[in-house]
């Protein structure tokens, strides 16, 4: 809170000679007002109820985006008109960090968001734009919400192997209808997506494939204004599919024609498919993955919790001090009873920096967290239903096979060839799969068809045989086994890669986790604490 405008118009303590009666521009000289003036400047204003779910979406002013902002709304909001004010807003000092600090070992990011500028988009509704600074070269990009949203969208397609980093996410309808008229005006909403946004730009430049990626690049180019219709062309345009199932998985924008044969499994295959790969690496870590979501979630509704008591607790703070106030009027000034108003005032205000401190130091972060667990599983997930493709792949193969068989037999040809292929597509794979290894026992247990003498089929008959052999077997060769083949290579590949990045992660999860802890025991409760202490201490 800024708590210079702490004016008459919302003071409660005016008309009293209490300590607040004038406002609190002139502290008691008793008080460290040099402390007390650093913890007013390190924490802005922040209402629970706006901020109950920070993940924000798009900040259009316009209908269609009417979910995308906070309920609630605070003193400070922005004009209807962006002529009433500077072209450029700079938040508080304390809103320009990300909301969760670099780790000590890991390179700063060039790029931050300091301020934001009321503009106007290509459908012309007054939209917030984020000013990315480059550091470096000394220039500035100007991205919407909504541009962040689909350039994270983009990374996701390009990168399903690599960790991306959450962003605000929309809000519920329920946000809108309790406070339909004033939502699009908070100001603390868009420093809160500064964070958020901040926290996610920091960790793109930690991650060197994301950071190098041409999608990255472009996102930050200055000389690019209008983010849209640079999705209009490659890289962007490049994929080969919008399903992520009909791609490669190591270069989505690389043609394939392979991949056209690709088949798309039925989702309910999914819920009991199991194979020894995913029993003894991955499934553990999702059972991981999924407890520490749990807690995390948990943790973030014990906070939200907190923060709403702690907003009642200031409220009775405020009911309080103005009986104290009245008290000491019928009590002739009591000078003790007014010092003790002066306390229950300043308790008030040690409140406002403890729900300040909660909310950007333990809240934030632990949505942060959350948001990047979910996303970890989504990983798990693709890797899981890409396993199933292959698996799904190999039995269409092995039916065909049997089938090429059946129809070799039936005219009793020479078949050494197709065995050849067939067996060394069999020994290829057959270790891989448990589900391929009992097809192939139920294959070389099976009788063959009763024999049909030759003489008995009719030369056309034989021909219309032999064509469609040759159709299955140039189909088995040039297309379906060629394709498995880069499935093979992709799955191997993704499996490799979701293991490392997803372990890296999760490690880098539980560092945050200990520095939620660390942060909760000394810079928020233990901060609280001591200025509590200091408070009643004095003026004894």
């Amino acid at each position: 809170m800024d708590y210079d405008d702490f004016s008459h118009d919302n003071n409660p303590f005016a008309g009293s000679n209490h300590f607040y009666s004038n406002g609190i521009l002139n502290p008691a000289p008793d008080l460290d007002t040099d402390e007390a003036k650093e913890d007013n400047e390190q924490h802005g204003d922040h209402n629970d109820d706006g901020n109950d779910d920070d993940d924000g979406d798009g900040d259009t002013f316009a209908t269609s985006s009417l979910l995308d902002d906070e309920a609630n709304t605070t003193s400070k909001s922005l004009p209807i008109s962006a002529s009433e004010q500077p072209t450029f807003y700079a938040p508080p000092p304390q809103l320009h960090r990300p909301a969760v600090p670099d780790s000590p070992t890991q390179q700063p990011s060039p790029y931050t968001i300091r301020t934001f500028e009321v503009g106007k988009d290509f459908k012309g509704s007054k939209t917030i734009f984020y000013k990315i600074e480059n550091t470096i070269n000394d220039t500035f990009t100007l991205r919407r919400y909504n541009d962040f949203k689909s350039l994270r969208s983009y990374l996701c397609k390009f990168y399903p192997y690599l960790f991306i980093p959450p962003i605000p996410e929309k809000h519920s309808i329920s946000r809108f209808l309790k406070n339909p008229f004033n939502y699009k005006n908070d100001i603390s909403i868009i420093e809160l997506r500064i964070r958020l946004l901040n926290y996610f730009l920091s960790k793109l430049n930690s991650i060197p494939q994301l950071s190098n990626s041409s999608i990255t690049i472009k996102f930050l180019d200055p000389l690019i204004t209008n983010w849209l219709n640079c999705l209009k062309y490659p890289p962007f345009t490049n994929i080969s599919s919008n399903s992520i199932l009909l791609v490669s998985t190591r270069n989505p924008t690389k043609p394939s024609p392979y991949f056209s044969f690709l088949p798309i499994p039925p989702l309910a295959l999914l819920k009991n498919f199991n194979t020894e790969l995913n029993s003894t690496v991955f499934q553990k870590l999702e059972l991981n993955l999924k407890i520490f979501l749990k807690i995390s979630v948990n943790l973030e509704s014990k906070i939200k919790k907190l923060i709403k008591t702690l907003h009642s607790l200031r409220l009775n703070m405020v009911e309080f001090g103005g009986f104290l106030n009245i008290f000491s009027i019928i009590e002739n000034q009591n000078s003790k009873i007014e010092k003790f108003g002066n306390k229950i005032d300043l308790n008030f205000l040690n409140i406002e920096i403890l729900i300040n401190n909660l909310i950007i130091k333990i809240k934030e972060p632990l949505i942060i967290l959350k948001n990047s667990i979910i996303y970890l599983l989504q990983m798990l997930h693709f890797r899981k239903l890409k396993e199933l493709q292959l698996v799904y792949f190999q039995n269409i193969i092995l039916k065909k096979q049997a089938k090429l068989r059946s129809l070799l037999n039936s005219i009793n040809v020479n078949r050494s060839n197709t065995e050849t292929q067939k067996k060394n597509f069999i020994n290829m794979n057959s270790s891989n799969s448990p589900s391929l290894n009992l097809a192939i026992q139920n294959m070389k247990s099976t009788s063959s068809h009763s024999a049909a003498s030759v003489n008995s089929l009719s030369d056309e008959t034989k021909q219309l045989i032999k064509n469609e052999i040759k159709i299955m077997n140039n189909d088995l060769d040039q297309n379906l086994i060629p394709c498995f083949t880069n499935l093979l290579d992709d799955v191997n590949f993704l499996s490799t890669q979701v293991e490392k990045n997803v372990n890296l992660e999760f490690s880098s999860l539980l560092q945050l986790l200990t520095k939620i802890l660390g942060d909760w025991n000394s810079n928020v409760w233990g901060e609280y604490l001591t200025n509590c202490l200091k408070l009643w201490e004095s003026q004894q």
